[in-house]
C-alpha cells in the first residue's frame, strides 16, 4: 500500500446500544479510529423509487490493517473532507494483513 494515496482522513465508528433517561434504547455510534485512507468510488446509480428520486454512491476505502475492524460488526466510514457517512458493507484483508478493503455506500440525497 502507498502512503502517498492515502490522502483521506476518516472516522469509523461504531454502533452501540445505550439507554435513554426514560429507559428506551437507542442506537449511538462511538468513534472507533480515525486514520488516513484512499477512497476511491465505484459506481453511482439513480433509481426512481415511489416516486422519488434516490442515488446511492459505492465507495471503496483502503486503510492500513487493524485487527479491530473486523466483517459483521456495525460499522461506519465518515469521511472528514465533507463530513459524508458511509455505512460499510463489507470488510475485505489486502494481502497477509497488509491493509483493509472497505466497501461502503452512501445515499446522496
Amino acid at each position: 500500500m502507498q502512503a502517498g494515496a492515502m490522502d483521506r482522513r476518516i472516522r469509523i465508528e461504531q454502533a452501540q446500544e445505550v439507554r435513554s433517561e426514560s429507559g428506551e434504547k437507542v442506537q449511538t455510534w462511538l468513534p472507533l479510529l480515525t486514520t488516513w485512507a484512499e477512497r476511491k468510488p465505484l459506481q453511482g446509480s439513480e433509481l426512481f423509487q415511489a416516486q422519488q428520486l434516490a442515488a446511492k454512491v459505492d465507495m471503496r476505502f483502503r486503510v492500513r490493517y487493524r485487527s479491530d475492524v473486523t466483517p459483521g460488526s456495525d460499522l461506519r466510514v465518515v469521511d472528514l473532507s465533507d463530513q459524508r457517512v458511509f455505512d460499510i458493507t463489507s470488510v475485505l484483508e489486502i494481502g497477509r494483513r497488509e491493509g483493509l478493503e472497505l466497501l461502503a455506500c452512501a445515499r446522496a440525497e
